[in-house]
């Protein structure tokens, strides 16, 4: 038998539906079977090159890669179609009438089990497609380039600011009414930060989702929110590529607020391709300069005065085929962009962070199960597991406008190792209008200054009008950098 020429990533996301079973029985009714090509947006087109192959060979070997559940299958691929010229009746129903989202369709005469090969899936990554013996696109990798802020030792950590209907803070170009005494986020900040004496210390800005109110990337929102890291990055100095955007339920947003959806249908039209992600992707594009294809999920350092810090970026928008979306779930792209943080070497004193939007912990008390709750990360405890391996100091996230500190750690079982706990910091809303919050609830910011040989950590109210607020918790977090 041929070697395989081409491996196809999928994954199950409609409710009910096994993708393989689902083939298989049309390919034993028929003889053939239909397996469409689920392309994400950002990804490129292969079609000329598919068509060249087939005419070269009158079959060829297709590998199946289902990373998440580690399985694989091989296939005898006959012939490709575009969407427009496939016979629908090839192709399973549950996704039938769906075949103009897809890009294409392989026509395979068999679907057999083979085994699973970790590094063919791992070249494939983050895509669809890969032809098999070369490299995955390198813009949907896990590292990106390190950041510089030397001689600077501050952190800034930002969180739900929901531009649009549910912001708070004056807007840069906003006039205001008589008696109004709302300022800009970035006065806000920054009077803040000349009160601790650290205004020229920020060396990067963390913000772990929610950018925007229920996904409305409208030209206004988007504009006010630019002009805002516009001009906070210019009160800090900093260059784009100092502020790093995490995505929030708010950000990356499958279906519209109130609107009657169909799971099934849903799951094959919008999950599978990403189309929901494109806004964020772009808008992060215009505010730091990050390729709108890259992988949301990736790791950056960043050189301090006396330390590094790694910062793990996780995407935890990630449920398929559910109305839970405010549910966070981050899977395997995440575990794997934590596994290249862990193989990051530390050429000096280095602190390792992990930012994500949704609750790795409780945080407060309303995370009873219901079909449209707000809680916890559904993969929280291998997400921490293999970030205590991978050396994590601190776990960042926002999502329910509470601030909160906690402190993870397993205790290893039989003779496995024991390692150094996680400080786990839910920063409140930065942003958000009073009448968003939490009864009782203020908007809040961290701050973190890091030395050679400490994390120093402040939580502390900010207030709209810019007035002094509380300081709701400032102390040092035991832990001891990575050396080598």
């Amino acid at each position: 038998m041929a070697a395989p020429a081409i491996a196809l990533r999928f994954r199950d996301t409609t409710v009910g539906v096994d993708t393989i079973d689902e083939h298989r029985k049309l390919l034993d009714q028929t003889g053939r079977v239909g397996w469409g090509w689920w392309k994400k947006e950002f990804e490129a087109a292969e079609h000329e090159r598919i068509f060249d192959l087939l005419r070269e060979s009158e079959e060829v070997e297709i590998v199946l890669i289902d990373r998440s559940t580690s399985r694989a299958f091989r296939c005898a691929c006959t012939a490709y179609h575009s969407p427009a010229e496939a016979d629908p009746a090839t192709v399973p129903s549950y996704y039938r009438d769906h075949l103009d989202e897809t890009a294409g369709v392989f026509v395979m005469r068999s679907l057999a089990d083979t085994d699973f090969d970790p590094a063919l899936a791992d070249a494939i990554g983050d895509q669809t497609f890969l032809w098999i013996g070369t490299k995955a696109d390198p813009t949907l990798g896990h590292l990106a380039e390190p950041a510089q802020a030397p001689g600077r030792s501050c952190v800034l950590h930002l969180s739900d600011l929901h531009f649009g209907a549910d912001y708070g803070f004056r807007l840069q170009d906003e006039a205001l009414e008589i008696g109004d005494p709302r300022r800009t986020l970035t006065e806000c900040v920054v009077e803040d930060l000349k009160r601790l004496g650290l205004e020229n210390e920020i060396a990067a800005v963390i913000v772990t989702g929610d950018f925007m109110t229920n996904g409305k990337f409208d030209d206004d929102p988007k504009k006010a929110a630019l002009a805002e890291f516009d001009a906070l990055r210019s009160a800090l100095r900093l260059e784009r590529d100092q502020i790093i955007a995490v995505p929030g339920n708010h950000d990356v947003v499958r279906y519209p607020p109130g609107e009657k959806i169909d799971i099934r249908d849903r799951a094959v039209e919008t999950q599978t391709n990403s189309k929901h992600e494109i806004s964020f992707r772009l808008f992060v594009d215009e505010l730091v300069g990050r390729d709108w294809k890259a992988s949301l999920n990736y790791v950056r350092r960043i050189h301090l005065g006396d330390a590094d810090l790694d910062v793990c970026v996780l995407n935890s928008c990630t449920v398929v085929a559910t109305e839970w979306t405010e549910y966070g779930y981050v899977g395997r792209s995440g575990l794997d962009a934590i596994a290249e943080l862990r193989g990051k070497p530390a050429e000096r004193p280095t602190f390792r962070f992990l930012a994500l939007h949704h609750h790795l912990l409780p945080v407060a008390g309303v995370e009873a199960p219901k079909s449209k709750g707000v809680t916890l990360t559904l993969d929280a405890s291998d997400l921490l597991m293999a970030a205590q391996r991978a050396g994590v100091h601190v776990a960042l996230h926002g999502h329910q406008h509470k601030p909160k500190i906690t402190r993870y750690q397993n205790f290893g079982l039989n003779g496995e190792p024991t390692f150094d706990p996680i400080y786990v910091v839910a920063n409140g809303s930065a942003g958000v209008r009073n009448a968003r919050l939490p009864a009782g609830e203020r908007n809040t910011y961290c701050l973190f200054r890091l030395d050679a040989g400490s994390i120093e950590l402040w939580i502390r109210e900010l207030r709209l009008d810019g007035a002094a607020g509380a300081q709701t918790f400032q102390g040092n977090l035991p832990a001891s950098p990575l050396t080598s």
